[in-house]
């Protein structure tokens, strides 16, 4: 992966592969998140202050969260390829998935649940061991030689958002 100047741009269907979305959506979005910034920063003039320059452009912010939401490589791995370090790399990260989440509009848990939603739901249970309890270990006896913890959560497929979760003892 390279830096957003260095992407092949003359083929649609490889930037669409290493990015994850068309350039058109890039752009659009690249657009969105110049502007969200431009307007927190006229909100509170105080986030002006300090260092000016930063390492890395805004569309290189956003290939870097694009490519470890599509890709899922280390954070070390991706630092070394945008010439960051691995703290700096997850700093930005973590304040793009912020800034993204807040500018597109997702529905929320309500409007998923209701009865025309066309929203595929995935339900998934899983069982981890867990320590013999001291007391009460017939309800934590899976019936496998083992003491367990069940988990069964409810994940919203349109937006990968988990519903709820339902935990109980491993019987």
């Amino acid at each position: 992966m390279k830096p957003y100047v260095q992407l092949p741009t003359d083929n649609p269907e490889e930037y669409k592969r290493l990015v994850g979305l068309s350039k058109e959506y890039f752009q659009r979005l690249k657009d969105k998140l110049n502007a969200y910034i431009g307007e927190q920063k006229a909100l509170s003039p105080l986030t002006r202050r300090g260092r000016k320059d930063s390492k890395l452009a805004t569309e290189d912010r956003l290939l870097l969260t694009l490519y470890y939401l599509r890709h899922y490589p280390t954070l070390i791995n991706l630092g070394a390829v945008f010439g960051i370090s691995e703290p700096y790399c997850h700093k930005v990260y973590s304040r793009t998935t912020r800034m993204l989440a807040k500018i597109e509009k997702l529905p929320n848990r309500k409007a998923l649940l209701e009865e025309g939603s066309s929203a595929t739901l995935i339900i998934d249970a899983s069982e981890q061991r867990i320590e013999r309890p001291v007391k009460g270990q017939k309800d934590f006896c899976s019936g496998k030689k083992s003491h367990t913890v069940k988990a069964q959560p409810v994940i919203c497929a349109l937006m990968l958002a988990i519903l709820s979760v339902v935990v109980s003892k491993g019987r």
